[in-house]
């Protein structure tokens, strides 16, 4: 069997394996809410206004603080029915069978924001009163400890011959970085409003 033939097979072998995974991890079942989505209610939430909601994002673990790095997302909604009933529906559906989901209609009304320092410093401006909803993901560090083989003791008698063998381990420390949600509501009083927050676990 000539080289070609081989590669030819291996692709096919790969893609065969690729088809397979993806419908092992078959998609979760959406839950929608059942609340109607009032989009012109919505729309005009989202129309500009002259308060602003500024602070900090900050996901504490083990006693250590973990904050939003700059230029990762940070998400503003307008809460209304429709998304409180989705909220409620995240508590129940979070798992690889069932999640609970929006609209894509709905999702479109949101505020995309950046946080602008490693310390999770965000700022959303031109905002209505009204009450919003703050949602990011921050990263943290868990530490992993692996045993490598980093070599091999081996064991003589008295004439030098070769009794056995065994491998010689070493333990090694990385870390995997995992994204935890954080959120929390803020409810602007007054147009002008300068509201200070701060977004936590």
């Amino acid at each position: 069997m000539n080289k070609r033939i081989l590669k030819v097979l291996s692709v096919k072998l790969l893609l065969l394996l690729f088809s397979h995974m993806a419908y092992a991890q078959k998609a979760p079942e959406w839950v929608l809410p059942t609340t109607p989505f009032n989009e012109a209610e919505t729309a005009r939430l989202m129309e500009k206004g002259t308060a602003t909601i500024q602070g900090t994002a900050t996901l504490k673990k083990k006693g250590k603080d973990n904050f939003g790095v700059k230029g990762s997302q940070i998400l503003l909604f307008p809460v209304t029915p429709y998304f409180m009933e989705f909220l409620e529906l995240k508590k129940k559906f979070n798992s690889r069978k069932k999640q609970a989901t929006m609209s894509s209609v709905a999702f479109t009304y949101r505020v995309e924001g950046r946080f602008v320092d490693d310390k999770g410093t965000f700022r959303f401006t031109d905002l209505k009163p009204g009450k919003y909803y703050i949602i990011s993901w921050i990263a943290f560090a868990r530490q992993k400890t692996v045993a490598v083989q980093t070599g091999t003791s081996t064991s003589y008698n008295v004439y030098g011959y070769v009794l056995g063998s065994s491998p010689i381990y070493e333990d090694y420390q990385y870390d995997v970085f995992i994204e935890n949600e954080i959120s929390g509501f803020v409810d602007v009083k007054d147009a002008g409003a300068v509201m200070n927050v701060v977004v936590h676990n």
